[in-house]
């Protein structure tokens, strides 16, 4: 049986976080691959196969313990070979022909320092997104020269030192962030609690009104506006789940508050 061929190599750094995956890191990074840049694994002390599977189908791996989502992704930047980074999730697929799109960019002189990749959210047990379906728009393939991640451990966000106009990746990525209903509510509780530790204190009023409003909003917010509708059963389940999450995640900043005052 002939082999495919790999592609010819480009400057860019495919960069992943990862914490027991071994049940999808393999697909992951077949499909990332098809990019043809190194990849990189910054795993946060996986106790199963995740190291193995992906230093047999090539990746660099290297350990780090778990400092939080920014410090996490601003390790690995230093880690890369390239100043060119490619910010990718152990869930997410980069589809055969995202991978074209973003290897013809990568062929032109001088390509984009910032380009905004579009993200499909897949609903548990689904194989693909639904047809228009909302994609969440972010810039994850990046410069390091002119952007790096910040150092708060809730999110990663870029802070950016040029105003330049991002280049659009018009193919979406595939985000199959879930695996589960199960995965879902401690993934929801595990932010929510990160969230409520790490996040400015705000005050009691504020979190009282929010208390109130936070579950319907945030329903209204994914159900309707994210199209989550459009995954049927799946979608509403989703849509309460995730509204679920930011509530609890008042809740608990509420908790950690009045908790703090009567000691």
């Amino acid at each position: 049986m002939t082999l495919p061929q790999p592609p010819s190599p480009i400057p860019l750094s495919i960069l992943i976080r990862t914490l027991n995956e071994a049940d999808r890191i393999g697909e992951t990074i077949k499909a990332a691959q098809a990019l043809g840049g190194e990849i990189v694994l910054i795993d946060a002390g996986s106790k199963d196969a995740t190291i193995a599977i992906a230093q047999e189908l090539g990746a660099r791996v290297i350990n780090n313990p778990w400092p939080g989502f920014g410090p996490q992704r601003h390790f690995g930047e230093d880690q890369c070979s390239h100043d060119f980074i490619f910010s990718l999730d152990a869930d997410e697929i980069v589809t055969e022909p995202m991978a074209a799109e973003i290897r013809t960019v990568f062929a032109k002189p001088n390509p984009p320092r910032l380009m905004i990749i579009r993200k499909a959210m897949i609903f548990p047990h689904w194989k693909h997104p639904p047809p228009l379906g909302f994609c969440h728009e972010q810039i994850l393939i990046y410069d390091r020269r002119i952007a790096r991640t910040g150092p708060n451990p809730n999110w990663d966000k870029l802070e950016i030192s040029e105003k330049l106009k991002p280049h659009l990746i018009r193919e979406p990525l595939w985000h199959f962030s879930l695996r589960d209903w199960n995965h879902a509510v401690a993934k929801w509780n595990y932010v929510a609690g990160l969230a409520a530790d790490t996040q400015k204190e705000r005050p009691r009023a504020i979190l009282l009104m929010r208390l109130v409003i936070e579950f319907p909003w945030s329903f209204f917010k994914f159900y309707v506006l994210r199209r989550y509708f459009l995954g049927g059963a799946d979608g509403l389940t989703l849509a309460l789940v995730t509204a679920f999450g930011r509530f609890l995640r008042i809740a608990k900043m509420l908790e950690r508050k009045d908790h703090k005052q009567s000691h």
